[in-house]
């Protein structure tokens, strides 16, 4: 109690205290020194206590950064796009058991990592269990569009076209990168300016037509003969015709290169 006493003593400008007001203060000083100290317990056994716990529900901001670091790794980026990765939230009420074996993301066979899909997180460990995320995955690149209106029938110029950023992910029916591969091509629908093009919206000009008569080029190493014949089918730059060889009578294929021409590997 002498200690006690000692620890909270107080200066007396006057007289010492009787020693009945010492015994006073004692008590007081007990009283107050035994909460500090007992305050004190918690602390200590929250220092002693392991840090390494694991917790006992799987966090859900793991679940999303797991889904998107698989997704970004299986995205196929050609050169000079760019991607977008959006992923859908979780019921905040979800409890999954902390997965002590490590998270793994998949999709499912046959999903198409472009637009809407839907990703897994699961965990394969003794009490496994699986979550699905909703994802919307955009990805931009740089495609040929119109750059004013075209009729139908026109046919398209270099004067037509012009390239511009677009989400190619809500391209389902394909896109074009070269000017090239639409020079020359024909619209078959009428399309304002801006219209991203594609497969669909173009067919290729006819350089032969069934009925035509044609030029056959045959090639026999470094000697080319010269033929007439006639087309038996309409044929594009670049595609397989049949023809007749008006001399012979014979039927030969060979392929479209040039207007009311056709090119024969012998």
């Amino acid at each position: 109690m002498n200690t006690i006493a000692g620890i909270i003593s107080l200066p007396f400008a006057g007289n010492p205290p009787r020693q009945a007001a010492g015994t006073k203060w004692q008590i007081l000083a007990g009283g107050l020194l035994l909460p500090v100290v007992a305050s004190l317990f918690p602390a200590m056994a929250l220092a002693a206590a392991p840090t390494d716990t694991p917790p006992r529900y799987q966090s859900l901001a793991a679940l999303h950064e797991v889904a998107r670091d698989f997704l970004q790794s299986q995205i196929p980026l050609d050169s000079g796009n760019s991607q977008e990765i959006h992923l859908g939230r979780l019921d905040s009420r979800l409890r999954l058991g902390f997965c002590e074996t490590g998270l793994q993301a998949f999709v499912p066979a046959g999903s198409r990592l472009q637009g809407k899909l839907t990703v897994g997180v699961q965990c394969p460990g003794g009490k496994p269990w699986t979550v699905y995320i909703p994802a919307n995955i955009r990805v931009f690149g740089d495609v040929l569009t119109t750059s004013r209106p075209i009729s139908r029938g026109d046919a398209i110029t270099r004067a037509d076209i012009i390239a511009r950023r677009q989400e190619i992910s809500t391209l389902s029916h394909g896109y074009y990168r070269q000017t090239e591969e639409i020079i020359g091509k024909l619209a078959m629908r009428s399309l304002p300016a801006g219209t991203p093009l594609t497969p669909r919206m173009l067919k290729a000009r006819l350089l032969v037509r069934r009925g035509d008569d044609v030029t056959i080029l045959a090639n026999t190493g470094f000697l080319q003969v010269r033929s007439k014949g006639k087309a038996l089918q309409n044929a594009a730059r670049g595609e397989r015709i049949t023809v007749r060889n008006t001399r012979s009578k014979r039927i030969i294929e060979g392929i479209a290169i040039e207007a009311g021409t056709v090119q024969v590997h012998m």
